[in-house]
């Protein structure tokens, strides 16, 4: 059933440019086959224009109406504020929805989809949702493109996610996880392990010198020796874990964010190259697998290798700089030459050290793909993503599989596990406008994609219940950091930390990952399963169904989630 004309396919496109000046136009587009396909051309667009924000009229709802709006970031709003406002980019996933009592409709934004920022208003009690594209005054690199799909008026936001999930399929873009693992052993392994992660070396962060070089950067904290980790291991296998993967980080030269994109020789403090292969063969002996951790989009001053020629150039020619990490001052590789100077010779030196299972390539799955306007290199954020996919599936061809920092999509077709699929805490206040979290990017992609959902969900067995349960919810495949916390004044992953410093942290911390090991072997099984539905039944109760037949119970107030198995209907033979 398609969306009433109520909903008539009216979008306002506002312009505004350099000078302050808007430029407001209207358009109204017919529904075919229950989708309205709004195209407005990149020609059409002012060249000056320092942003167009696309406003669908049926996208509206008044204060006290039924009906919600889900936004990728998985921010789910009812229509009870009088004022306010909530924005979210849609590089995470470019899908959002409405239901009101008007109709319900998922909309995918196709052309310029990160430059996008969906921004929910209330004013005076009427509610709009906008798409903002922002362009900073320069040419568009294809046409604002917008698909809205109407859905039937029963259909709720997991349905949003199915259709979303359905289209992707059907293109070939993405692959279901249990197809893949049919024969990759090192994939199928890794779905039913938890993720270890030891953060071995790092420098201060932040950093006492921005530009390092080897005669100022700052010492090396040692924390966690190859011979450390191998201790570990041993003491998981005699607490009875028996698949868990270990992920080494900081193994590399002056350890974690230490001098990328140079990642050798293997750090010499921490037993060199012969300690980490020894290791490498120790924790596979335990019937473990163990990967590593590196980088390909940040560079630092001090890297033998550096090079001001490899970093993107902003329009006005200069060179793209990020945060200031444990190397100093970060600057953005160019994707391009990450992949051809970097990545093909780099994984495979990786490789041959002995590694199996997910190998970690950091960054990549949690930035929009970066435009570079240097002549040598220049990038469109398509091209850049080409590059981007080609180092993550390097890795899985290399070393079994691959996991990188976040869930954007545009890396679904390539990445087997991500680290954290949003930074929030479940847990804290939301904003306003917004009622809770729900598994919108879940839905789409569990069965696809493993995931652990939130930062704040990491070494979830040492916090509260409620993180614990929420893990549980959204289908997380859990992860654990020891040491964790190493950037003062921020601890993204939550303040409850792994050591390794005496023996009762160490004790501390084999018996976190068995707690982790023994929950997560109740529903393993489910991540080959696509995500189907997701019921709201009470303040602190939701159901979770999975399409083998799997339902989950998750009940806040009594702090236990219950599984079920329904069996499929089998037609009745005559």
């Amino acid at each position: 059933m398609a969306l009433s004309l109520l909903f008539a396919a009216a979008f306002t496109v506002e312009s505004t440019l350099a000078t302050g000046q808007r430029v407001v136009e209207t358009v109204e587009i017919p529904e075919t086959n229950h989708v309205v396909q709004f195209v407005w051309p990149r020609a059409r667009i002012p060249k000056d224009a320092v942003s167009v924000k696309v406003t669908p009229d049926f996208a509206r709802a008044k204060k006290g109406e039924s009906g919600y709006f889900v936004l990728p970031s998985g921010h789910l709003g009812t229509f009870r504020e009088e004022e306010g406002e909530f924005s979210v980019p849609t590089g995470l996933m470019p899908l959002w929805g409405m239901k009101t009592p008007r109709g319900t409709f998922a909309t995918l934004i196709e052309g310029l989809p990160w430059d996008c920022k969906l921004i929910v208003r209330a004013v005076k009690g009427d509610y709009s949702v906008s798409m903002r594209f922002d362009l900073g005054g320069r040419v568009p690199e294809e046409d604002i493109a917008i698909r809205i799909q109407t859905l039937p008026p029963v259909a709720e936001y997991p349905q949003m996610a199915a259709w979303y999930r359905d289209l992707r399929l059907s293109r070939g873009e993405i692959v279901p996880l249990g197809d893949r693992l049919v024969k990759n052993p090192d994939l199928a392994y890794a779905a039913k392990a938890v993720e270890v992660r030891i953060r071995q070396a790092w420098k201060p962060a932040p950093p006492p010198v921005k530009e390092q070089t080897p005669s100022n950067e700052p010492p090396m904290k040692v924390a966690v020796t190859f011979d450390r980790v191998s201790e570990f291991a041993h003491a998981l296998k005699t607490a009875g874990v028996e698949r868990v993967e270990i992920c080494l980080v900081g193994w590399n030269r002056k350890g974690h964010d230490g001098r990328y994109p140079q990642l050798f020789p293997v750090e010499p403090e921490l037993g060199g190259e012969a300690g980490l292969k020894k290791l490498i063969a120790d924790v596979q002996s335990l019937g473990y697998r163990i990967v590593c951790h590196n980088n390909h989009s940040d560079a630092y001053t001090v890297a033998e290798c550096w090079s001001p020629d490899d970093i993107i150039r902003a329009p006005d020619g200069t060179l793209s700089k990020n945060a200031c990490w444990s190397g100093g001052q970060m600057y953005n590789l160019c994707p391009k030459v990450a992949w051809e100077k970097y990545a093909q010779h780099d994984l495979g030196k990786i490789a041959a050290l002995g590694f199996r299972g997910l190998h970690y390539i950091d960054v990549l799955s949690i930035v929009t793909p970066r435009r570079c306007f240097d002549g040598r290199h220049p990038l469109t954020r398509r091209e850049a993503a080409d590059y981007v996919n080609r180092m993550l599936r390097r890795g899985a061809d290399l070393m079994g599989g691959i996991a990188s920092e976040g869930g954007f999509d545009f890396t679904a077709g390539s990445l087997d596990y991500a680290l954290y699929v949003s930074f929030a805490d479940p847990t804290a206040p939301m904003p306003k406008l917004t009622d809770r979290f729900v598994p919108f990017w879940q839905l789409v992609y569990h069965g696809i994609v493993m995931s652990n959902p939130f930062a704040h969900t990491t070494n979830y067995t040492i916090k509260d219940k409620r993180t614990q349960l929420v893990a549980a919810e959204f289908g997380a495949r859990p992860v654990f950091y020891v040491h964790s916390k190493f950037l003062e004044g921020r601890a993204w992953m939550g303040q409850a930390d792994l050591e390794f410093d005496t023996p009762a942290h160490f004790a501390a911390a084999v018996a976190a990952v068995k707690r982790g090991v023994d929950e997560y072997a109740r529903r393993c099984h489910l991540q080959t399963s696509f995500m189907t539905d997701h019921r709201i039944l009470g303040t602190d109760k939701v159901e979770v169904a999975y399409s083998d037949g799997t339902r989950m119970i998750v009940d806040f107030d009594t702090g236990r989630y219950d599984l079920k198995h329904v069996p499929k209907k089998r037609p009745s033979h005559p």
